[in-house]
């Protein structure tokens, strides 16, 4: 009984710290310990309801001493799970122990009293908007949180991706929607259309497991609204969209005729002899050298990304008259700068010196290239 009693005192204490600033200083082991302790509360709750006599007389110690009673121990993990969801103070790398815990608890025995764990409750649709979109930190497309604009997502992307999915994995297998809207599409409706989602279901598009979703839903969800479709690959650095674009073929066409009207957008400056974006910021209009770079990443695509992109400037360099003069057809100047940088990167590519060329004898060979 004292013992239980003294464990106990710690609570409040434990709860109350997982809602302060003092949480700055957990490093990921104190993280684990204190989630630990929420659930050995709750084991306790379930192995004193074989024992009554126990738990009243335990009650009592417990109210006269002005602490939480049994009765709440049952839902310690989930309070200090939404008291460390809602603190900003949580270092980044406890949080992603953390979010990393809930993704994949930890395997071992679990107590037959043990109810469902929290991470499916957690993961519920109407809580999910809050667990995915306020408690996560904003993902950015930085060098921290990716190896390249397009490659591998960070810790912070493939956390909120793979929370995505589980959420909508969660609905799949729930209730029906409502007349004909599938639960997921519901969910997904929830969410406040922005950066963060877009990031998070572009990296959920890339996930190998979340093929399913993605055709189910993610897809159905982006392709069915052109302004959301324009938004989210605007929002989306040119390496990353083509790689979705490779992924996902159906993505493909919707975002080629997406360029197509960004660049009918771009008016040449014959002063400065340069396409600039019109007076107004416009949402739709997207700057030369963006829309420049967005096609060279679809342009080196060696596959069917590559020859479409390809076939597109040509038709529309002959709808707008087939000039080859600067300035007059941005798909003509665009056409040229493509064909020109492939030019220059075949000619720059030195070919392999023979066995035993010296170091100057290779030299020679590099600078002999015609530029």
């Amino acid at each position: 009984m004292e013992t239980l009693l003294s464990q106990a005192e710690q609570l409040p204490g434990l709860l109350a710290a997982s809602r302060s600033g003092l949480v700055r200083n957990w490093d990921p082991a104190t993280l684990t310990r204190a989630l630990s302790w929420g659930r050995f509360f709750r084991r306790l709750h379930g192995r004193l309801r074989a024992q009554p006599g126990l738990r009243a007389a335990l009650e009592r110690r417990l109210n006269r001493a002005g602490l939480l009673g049994v009765s709440h121990w049952r839902h310690c993990p989930e309070l200090l799970a939404l008291a460390l969801l809602e603190n900003r103070a949580l270092p980044s790398a406890a949080r992603h122990r953390f979010l990393r815990g809930l993704l994949a608890p930890a395997g071992g025995p679990r107590e037959e009293e043990e109810e469902e764990p929290f991470v499916h409750l957690l993961a519920r649709w109407k809580a999910a908007s809050q667990l995915l979109l306020l408690h996560l930190p904003p993902l950015a497309m930085t060098e921290e949180e990716s190896d390249d604009a397009g490659g591998r997502d960070g810790p912070v992307a493939k956390t909120q991706a793979q929370l995505l999915l589980s959420c909508l994995r969660e609905e799949s297998h729930g209730e029906g929607g409502h007349d004909d809207v599938s639960p997921s599409a519901t969910l997904l409706a929830q969410f406040p259309s922005g950066p963060t989602l877009y990031r998070a279901v572009a990296a959920a598009l890339l996930e190998p497991s979340g093929e399913v979703e993605a055709r189910a839903t993610l897809l159905p969800w982006l392709l069915g609204d052109q302004a959301r479709l324009a938004s989210f690959c605007r929002l989306l650095p040119a390496p990353r969209a083509a790689s979705l674009c490779r992924r996902h073929p159906e993505l493909s066409s919707p975002y080629l005729k997406l360029l197509a009207s960004w660049g009918s957008r771009l008016v040449y400056d014959p002063l400065c002899g340069e396409w600039r974006t019109g007076g107004s910021e416009e949402e739709g209009q997207v700057p030369w050298r963006e829309l420049r770079e967005r096609v060279r990443c679809l342009w080196q695509d060696p596959g069917p990304l590559g020859s479409a992109i390809r076939t597109q400037l040509k038709q529309l360099k002959a709808q707008e008259g087939d000039f080859d003069v600067p300035g007059l057809s941005i798909w003509s100047d665009l056409l040229l700068d493509m064909e020109t940088s492939a030019s220059s990167a075949k000619e720059t590519k030195c070919t392999p010196p023979p066995p035993g060329a010296e170091p100057a004898e290779q030299k020679q060979r590099c600078n002999s290239l015609t530029f």
